[in-house]
């Protein structure tokens, strides 16, 4: 995802202003030119013969991704602003031991300010409170929120603020959207806290976007990938039952909750797709705010159609927050109208979903783009879930989103030497973006 906004906080001089794109195209440059998607997924080898359903499918996605499946959660869906403000905020506010928040954008405005507010109220009541943001991300975060947090005892930690220090380090973004409350109220998905992501969607800045409340024994691994950044800028463990209780059964959803990271080369969200999208029998449906995929991906995804899956991408159209993105991707729609893939872009505001369901009864969700940044470069974390009614109730809310998007059925042709250029610019910057 990109930040709603631009501007400095207190935690950046203004010669990281200044220089922080630069570095990052840099950064874009040296990392294009060696793209690791072909040799990773040599050695990430996918298990073509274990379908969705299947307890081999299951040991795939558990060596794909580093985390077991368990039973007996429940996950509810909330779409756009006005449905999952209201119920993160309540969850905040009924903590009595311990709130741990991770995400990449939180931009100073209305809705910051409430969640600024409820930390607050929560930690002047004795909450531990600890907070992880993204530096870049939060740039506009703002010196008045910063200092109120820590006035009430509220721990912040920002990720990669040192571009001087690190400049290549500082190329690596944390993307990572999670929520745990008393360590058994979980929050997942693709929204930042800002005021882009408040309403219905209802106009084109207001934007589209789905976010996922978790209860069970899978908030206790939501737990477990928030400290592994908290101790990477610096915190010490979270150990002990304000934030690891006892979790029983809440329902019937079978779930995994699973990070990747280039800093210990953990490279999972690649992995898990790949092997997603191996496993499809019936039907693979992604809808995704940035998609630009490796060579390896999309040779899955038309193999797929090869042995007869349907495939759906619904994709941003004309409103989307990095326009680059979309211009490279629709260069690849040609061999995907080709192999026979059905694409829609939404067309009502800025999509900015994360949503794969597949033989509809796998689905992942969660804060992972099918971009080369959530591919190789960022930290991010999704939740994965194996249950009929969940990906059936998840296709429904996407047909609802088709209503508001245009199929395309015709790409620009790959012979036409007026796209050479943008073709060749296609190969050699989009692994980056």
């Amino acid at each position: 995802m990109h930040s709603p906004t631009t501007t400095a906080n207190p935690h950046f001089s203004s010669l990281r202003n200044k220089l922080g794109l630069s570095v990052i195209a840099l950064g874009a440059l040296m990392i294009a030119a060696c793209s690791p998607g072909d040799r990773l997924a040599r050695q990430q080898p996918v298990q073509h013969s274990a379908p969705i359903g299947t307890p081999a499918f299951e040991k795939a996605t558990s060596v794909a991704v580093k985390s077991p499946w368990v039973d007996g959660n429940h996950v509810t869906p909330y779409v756009n602003g006005d449905a999952f403000y209201p119920a993160m905020l309540k969850a905040i506010r009924s903590a009595q031991k311990s709130i741990t928040f991770e995400t990449f954008a939180m931009v100073n405005g209305k809705v910051t300010y409430d969640f600024v507010t409820a930390f607050c109220e929560r930690a002047k009541a004795g909450v531990n409170i600890h907070i992880i943001l993204d530096a870049f991300g939060s740039e506009e975060f703002g010196e008045v929120n910063i200092k109120r947090l820590h006035q009430h005892g509220v721990k912040v930690h920002f990720y990669h603020d040192q571009l001087l220090r690190h400049p290549i380090r500082y190329i690596v973004r944390d993307h990572r959207k999670l929520m745990i409350v008393d360590g058994k109220i979980g929050f997942t998905g693709g929204c930042g806290i800002a005021d882009a992501w408040s309403g219905d969607a209802q106009t084109p800045m207001n934007w589209r976007e789905n976010q996922y409340q978790v209860t069970g024994p899978v908030v206790a691994q939501m737990q477990r990938d928030f400290i592994d950044n908290w101790v990477y800028t610096g915190g010490q463990p979270l150990t002990g039952a304000d934030y690891f209780p006892h979790l029983g059964k809440t329902g019937h959803h079978r779930a995994q909750n699973f990070i990747s990271s280039p800093k210990d080369k953990s490279y999972t969200v690649p992995h898990l797709y790949r092997q997603v999208i191996a496993s499809a029998r019936k039907s693979i449906v992604i809808q995704n705010s940035y998609y630009l995929p490796d060579r390896a991906i999309t040779r899955e995804l038309i193999a797929a159609r090869k042995r007869g899956v349907h495939v759906e991408l619904i994709l941003p159209g004309k409103y989307i927050d990095a326009w680059l993105i979309r211009y490279f991707s629709r260069h690849r729609y040609h061999e995907l109208l080709k192999a026979g893939v059905h694409i829609y872009e939404y067309q009502k505001a800025m999509m900015h979903c994360k949503v794969m369901v597949v033989d509809g009864a796998f689905t992942s969700v969660g804060s992972a783009n099918f971009d080369a940044r959530s591919l190789y470069i960022n930290d991010e974390s999704n939740l994965n879930v194996i249950n009929t009614d969940f990906a059936q109730g998840q296709l429904k809310i996407i047909e609802f989103d088709k209503k508001h998007s245009i199929r395309v059925t015709e790409a620009t042709s790959p012979w036409n030497p007026l796209t050479f250029l943008p073709r060749a610019a296609c190969s050699l910057i989009a692994p980056q973006l």
